[in-house]
């Protein structure tokens, strides 16, 4: 494992520890007979309702994904906290919580199924400390596979890329520490670390109240890099602002250096992509949209497509004028692997005809017989500076692999696609496919 590998997981182990510690700050005991309070919030990116038991009781019961629940009053003490899928008898999360005497909590669910997590957070903040005529707002990443983030609080015009994010590098899991600034209504932007141009969320008004404490949560999205937020005010409302967008790319396949063209929504995604390429991803406005292809100007198709808010996808155009072309929309899972010290790739065929498809890592197939047209399941090798990547088919062999002189990288908690694409030719006129590892993140 890398340096900087290394450094990332043990970020994000730590940030995780405090955000879950969330939970036991109130030093409560067995001992504890008064009362305490209890919301929830189910941020999750896949669990649209879900069940929360707490000392083997469900107290909220079927809460919908974006939706706070009314506050329950209970004893405080310290419990047993399971999260259940509606109607499913086996816990998605499991873990141990201190409610306190005389508090108040929100408890907020989020992540996937496949890495949930459970924060409290306690809302008794003396807003007789906050700064007469400001307010307080605190963020938290609340992802496991987005990586750190860069958050923009700001008057609309102004460019982020000459100035200073409100709160930088906020790695996965973290919570910040409360922030005085003016009340008053910002546009909110949210990037990844360092980087202003990748542009993650933006939502043109979320507004803050004098006087008031509020937690800013931002969660994942279905592709893994654009999130969606939440505006949790201390003991009050909580505002969602769910991504609007989606990212889309162009990735061009067309036999005899064919030269592809994308117009989504009625602008152009991409102008001239000459094959064999990919090109990079694009945000678009999420929903129906209508989409239409050409290869060297002509249309060869014209269609309304479904884009997720969130989500990743690439179009693939592939074929050749003989035999016609074609565009499949393959949908991308850009989501960092859950296990740190591993590597996540797939095989994408951009190749036509009948022959089925083969990736292995270091001899192991990981990704069989994936045919035309189509992207496979992701695996999830161990990380290596010096992987060997081969690319076979059912009737023509060896169609691409690394060398010993040029072996793959697979970094940890590194995303990958291979492409194996057509669109070159030789002397004779053959087309001479040619393999293309892209690293996503």
């Amino acid at each position: 494992m890398t340096s900087a590998s290394f450094t990332r997981r043990l970020a994000l182990l730590v940030s995780v520890a405090s955000s879950l510690w969330l939970a036991g700050c109130g030093g409560s005991d067995s001992t504890n007979t008064g009362q305490t309070n209890i919301r929830a919030l189910n941020l999750t990116s896949d669990t649209p309702s879900l069940d929360l038991y707490i000392g083997g009781n469900k107290v909220f019961s079927a809460a919908t994904t974006a939706t706070l629940t009314s506050s329950v009053a209970m004893d405080a003490n310290t419990y047993a906290v399971n999260v259940n899928s509606v109607g499913d008898t086996a816990a998605l999360f499991t873990g141990t919580y201190s409610l306190s005497e005389d508090k108040h909590y929100t408890a907020v669910v989020w992540g996937s199924q496949a890495s949930m997590r459970v924060s409290t957070l306690p809302e008794d903040e003396d807003t007789a400390l906050i700064t007469a005529g400001l307010t307080r707002v605190r963020m938290f990443n609340a992802t496991t596979e987005t990586g750190s983030l860069d958050i923009y609080l700001t008057a609309t015009a102004t460019d982020i890329s000459a100035t200073t994010p409100t709160q930088g590098a906020l790695t996965s899991g973290a919570l910040s520490g409360f922030r005085e600034i003016a009340p008053g209504t910002y546009r909110l932007r949210v990037t990844g670390a360092g980087d202003p141009y990748d542009v993650r969320l933006d939502i043109p008004a979320l507004t803050l109240t004098t006087s008031q404490y509020s937690t800013l949560m931002l969660t994942a999205g279905a592709g893994g890099v654009l999130v969606n937020g939440a505006l949790i005010v201390q003991q009050g409302s909580a505002t969602i602002m769910t991504n609007t967008q989606a990212r889309v790319r162009v990735v061009a396949s067309a036999e005899a250096s064919g030269i592809v063209s994308a117009t989504v929504g009625g602008s152009t995604l991409a102008g001239g992509l000459l094959s064999p390429s990919v090109g990079p991803y694009t945000l678009i406005t999420a929903g129906d949209v209508n989409v239409t292809m050409r290869v060297n100007g002509t249309e060869i198709s014209n269609a309304t497509r479904t884009f997720a808010a969130g989500a990743d996808y690439t179009l693939l155009t592939l074929g050749s004028t003989a035999l016609g072309h074609k565009t499949v929309l393959l949908t991308d899972d850009n989501r960092l692997p859950v296990n740190l010290t591993r590597a996540k790739l797939r095989l994408v065929n951009g190749l036509a005809g009948p022959d089925l498809l083969t990736l292995s890592v270091d001899y192991s197939p990981l990704a069989p017989d994936v045919p035309s047209g189509f992207a496979s399941l992701y695996a999830t090798p161990l990380a290596s500076t010096s992987s060997y990547v081969q690319v076979t088919s059912t009737t023509a062999g060896t169609l691409f692999q690394s060398t010993a002189l040029n072996p793959v990288s697979l970094v940890a908690q590194g995303v990958y696609t291979v492409f194996m694409l057509a669109g070159n030719t030789d002397a004779a006129g053959k087309t001479v496919p040619i393999g293309v590892i892209r690293r996503e993140r």
